[in-house]
């Protein structure tokens, strides 16, 4: 190895006497091969140490030069007595590093020292990537099935589990009669839900019945209630007026002078058993409720009453009374103010009576 080194001058007398001026002085040092490690030296007696000189005044800091080679290491002297810390001078410019010179020959291996102790395990160096997967062998023919094995015990049931919370009360329903309907006798009856999901309103439509051919007349000898008219009628209540008017009329057989209707007035003109059937699809003005009930011959019949109860409604009643000959039926009606509108339909059956008792 070849090292280069440049010492710069500012101060000829004090520093490497290279005369007026600045000097460069290059030092080259030649290494040659590094021979074998010879053998360490007996270690000489220690000189006595020399008195410390006084302390030079601290001179300028000159330009730093590039490093020696290490000198061996000499035995180390007493330490002398400090002499007092010098001024520190400035700073020198620091030189040029020069370029590195070619490196030497290697030296012949030396012989194999003793194996030192040995150091402590250094640290375990990272996973190394993980190899390609092998192709896959052909799959080996399946086994026999085992036996099965006998059944392992139950285990012990779990704890019951909370109740839940109550679910929120349901909306109770309501069921109301709502309307009644005679329909034509080739009509189906039936049944529909006027209201909503939890108040329901059922309205009916009842057909009535086809008429029936006229049977051979029976004798009347030994029959005491025989014979028979069937009347019906159509009325309405008006306003201010406590009896219903009829209007629309039938009689079968037609015979007007044995039933008929005139105003509020219903004509009995035989003498005989009426059952009576009637009905009213109303309407309230407000809230209290109306009734009606048959009077004959001027005297309420209670036991017919019907009500008339609900804001929106029908009714119905049936009778049987007995008459005598000319008798006036009429309905009347209580509370007749609470009505808005009332519609009423009467079917009258007269079964005739031999005997003059009644």
């Amino acid at each position: 190895m070849i090292k280069n080194f440049i010492f710069t001058c500012f101060d000829c007398d004090s520093c490497c006497g290279c005369g007026d001026g600045v000097r460069t002085i290059t030092v080259v040092t030649c290494t040659g091969i590094t021979g074998p490690t010879g053998a360490t030296g007996v270690t000489g007696p220690k000189g006595a140490t020399g008195a410390t000189g006084p302390t030079g005044a601290t001179g300028s800091t000159g330009v730093t030069g590039p490093t020696g080679a290490t000198g061996a290491t000499g035995v180390t002297g007493p330490t002398g007595v400090s002499g007092p810390t010098g001024a520190t001078g400035p700073t020198g410019v620091t030189g040029p590093t020069g370029a590195t010179g070619p490196t030497g020959a290697t030296g012949v291996t030396g012989a194999t020292g003793p194996t030192g102790v040995s150091g402590p395990t250094g640290v375990t160096g990272p996973t190394g990537a993980t190899g390609p997967t092998g192709v896959t062998g052909p799959t080996g023919a399946t086994g026999a099935t085992g036996a099965t094995g006998a059944t392992g015990p139950t285990g012990p049931t779990g704890p019951a589990g909370t109740d839940g919370a109550d679910g929120a009360t349901g909306t109770a329903d309501t069921l109301a009669v709502g309307t009644t309907t005679t329909g034509e006798p080739e009509d189906l009856a039936a049944v529909t839900d006027s209201g909503t999901e939890n108040s329901h309103i059922f309205d009916f439509v009842i057909p009535r019945g086809a008429t029936g051919a006229t049977g051979p007349k029976g004798e009347d000898a030994d029959c005491p209630l025989c014979g028979m008219n069937l009347f019906s009628a159509e009325g309405n209540y008006e306003n201010g007026e406590p009896y219903v008017q009829f209007a629309a009329t039938q009689l079968f057989p037609e015979t007007p002078e044995d039933i008929s209707a005139d105003g509020s007035e219903i004509k009995l003109a035989e003498k005989g058993v009426y059952l009576i059937n009637f009905k009213t699809d109303y309407t309230l003005s407000c809230y209290g409720g109306s009734t009606a009930l048959l009077e004959l011959n001027g005297e309420e019949l209670p036991a017919s009453e019907i009500t008339m109860g609900e804001r929106n409604g029908n009714s119905a009643g049936l009778y049987l009374v007995r008459a005598k000959a000319d008798s006036t039926l009429k309905i009347k009606l209580k509370d007749y103010e609470k009505l808005a509108s009332a519609d009423f339909y009467v079917v009258i059956t007269r079964y005739k009576i031999k005997s003059d008792e009644l």
